[in-house]
């Protein structure tokens, strides 16, 4: 267990933090420890050694140069699985204060290149418990996407010239996190659905979906209730889920 984070207001989030040097990714941890650990146990590692992003990515850093960090929520409605992942992107536009934008579902963007990708994972025994996971690039430069051979990849440092430790940067996803996961627990989804469109740069936009085994084409229109993502094609209206598609518009459809 390491010492509290500095600038840290949370009630429950990140009150249990275990800062790891290496770890073969922060989800995996937590989900083999879920059940031992308290509400709100938050992992980060400077290294990981086997990250993962959505449809099996991997994601690699230089020790430090990123926030590798996941945290745990216990007893989660059923319901508010497909919401997670869109609460947990709005605590990073929302935390991070520099002018974040999101992809539908939960690509976190800056100025168009992709910050943070996110990760939810649930374990079920009486009650369901989640694990959510945030890879944050902070001190990457734009030579070192290129090298790596990611061209729409961007760090706080790359834009915006902020120098952002990773543990400060934890402290304000999580305080963004506990005040977003509590009003989403009294008001629901639609309370804060107005504020996830208004970052959502997907909506408005051209989008190539990957739907029912097909391509099609058409126009991101809305976000609805449960988190899915409306979109206006040729074909008639069509209700695209994570996990079920996948959407383009953005980096020329890469």
């Amino acid at each position: 267990m390491a010492a509290q984070l500095e600038g840290l207001t949370t009630a429950h989030l990140g009150r249990t933090w275990i800062a790891l040097s290496s770890v073969d990714s922060t989800n995996n941890y937590l989900k083999e420890q879920a059940f031992s650990l308290p509400h709100g146990t938050l992992v980060t590692a400077r290294e990981q050694t086997k990250g993962r992003g959505r449809r099996g990515n991997t994601w690699s850093f230089r020790p430090g140069s990123a926030l590798a960090m996941s945290v745990l929520l216990h007893n989660i409605p059923q319901q508010s699985l497909t919401h997670l992942p869109l609460l947990c992107g709005l605590a990073l536009t929302r935390g991070l204060s520099c002018g974040c934008t999101l992809k539908w579902s939960n690509d976190v963007l800056l100025n168009g290149r992709k910050l943070c990708g996110i990760l939810c994972e649930s374990r079920i025994r009486e009650t369901i418990s989640a694990v959510c996971g945030f890879g944050i690039n902070l001190t990457q430069t734009r030579e070192d996407f290129q090298a790596a051979g990611l061209p729409y990849a961007a760090s706080i440092l790359s834009e915006t010239g902020e120098n952002l430790t990773p543990e400060a940067a934890a402290a304000q996803v999580l305080n963004a996190l506990e005040a977003i996961w509590g009003q989403y627990c009294r008001e629901g989804f639609e309370s804060l659905r107005e504020e996830y469109c208004r970052v959502c740069v997907t909506l408005g936009r051209p989008v190539r979906v990957l739907y029912e085994g097909s391509t099609v084409e058409g126009t991101a229109v809305d976000i609805a209730g449960d988190g899915s993502l409306l979109c206006r094609t040729p074909q008639g209206d069509i209700t695209v889920r994570a996990g079920e598609a996948s959407v383009r518009g953005l980096y020329g459809y890469v």
